[in-house]
């Protein structure tokens, strides 16, 4: 019986500097049937000259080129193109451990689950130093519910940690009002039709410490939070409009509660009473 195809989509801009190690890591994966699909978001860096060595190394690397949109729009090119009946979403600064492919399709025929979802460490410069993962993956419940209201209070999951059937996640995109949290909002989307996970509790990805990411830049991070709470807010059935309401007034009012002076934080003001008078 012919294995099962995974595709990986990797969006790159200008992140040359990590292609090599990340493709290598995709490259050792010891379950051989896959294809990687890099997107080239426009770079102006190596990642061009890089992509088109490694694809003419090895054709299970497919090359594409783009105009500069954003990773959301690089990652809805590469999934308009996936072949493959499992989805692998990697970022060209990660790494994956040589079975994590293995492992996550042994999961998929075992229990006929929708995504498997396996744990994580971080590291800066080499995976021979890494750092514990930011949360506690295996104690997690894995649903629509916990996802929209436990994402960053008790856990958020990178995306390279699962791998989803295509099926499941087929027409559902990033979405590309959001240059941050559009993981969370891909994730509820897939959370909706998803009805069975399986938690691999080994660290079979690496998650880079990146100091020139998106995720270290505090004003765009609050930007895309609050853009990111409206999105999701107008997608949700009215059952679960009320408890995400709750959740974003409590996560202010506990803001409130730790800052003294509260009334000269502008961004805190601003934001409690817009979201009061929204959700109203």
């Amino acid at each position: 019986m012919k294995d099962h195809l995974i595709s990986i989509i990797m969006p790159c801009y200008n992140q040359g500097q990590f292609l090599e190690e990340t493709f290598q890591s995709v490259f050792n994966q010891t379950y051989k049937n896959w294809e990687c699909l890099l997107i080239n978001d426009g770079s102006t860096d190596s990642t061009k000259e890089i992509a088109e060595k490694w694809s003419q190394k090895d054709k299970r690397f497919r090359y594409f080129e783009k105009e500069n949109g954003g990773r959301s729009s690089a990652r809805n090119l590469g999934l308009e193109f996936a072949e493959g009946e499992y989805i692998q979403l990697l970022d060209a600064d990660d790494l994956l451990h040589p079975e994590k492919f293995q492992k996550s399709i042994e999961a998929f025929k075992k229990t006929n689950c929708d995504v498997v979802i396996t744990n994580f460490l971080r590291f800066r410069k080499t995976i021979h130093k890494t750092k514990r993962a930011f949360c506690d993956l295996q104690n997690q419940h894995y649903s629509f519910e916990s996802i929209l209201l436990g994402w960053d209070v008790k856990f958020s999951i990178p995306i390279h940690c699962g791998i989803f059937k295509h099926e499941i996640i087929k027409g559902i995109r990033f979405n590309l009002q959001l240059n941050a949290y559009e993981d969370w909002f891909f994730w509820l989307e897939s959370y909706k039709r998803v009805n069975q996970t399986n938690f691999i509790n080994e660290n079979l990805v690496y998650y880079r410490l990146n100091p020139k990411g998106t995720t270290v830049n505090y004003a765009h991070m609050q930007e895309n939070l609050k853009k990111s709470y409206f999105l999701i807010y107008n997608s949700l059935e009215e059952k679960y409009k009320t408890l995400f309401f709750e959740r974003v007034t409590n996560e202010l009012l506990n803001a409130k509660n730790e800052y003294k002076e509260f009334k000269d934080n502008v961004f805190y003001r601003k934001w409690f009473y817009k979201l009061k008078k929204l959700f109203k």
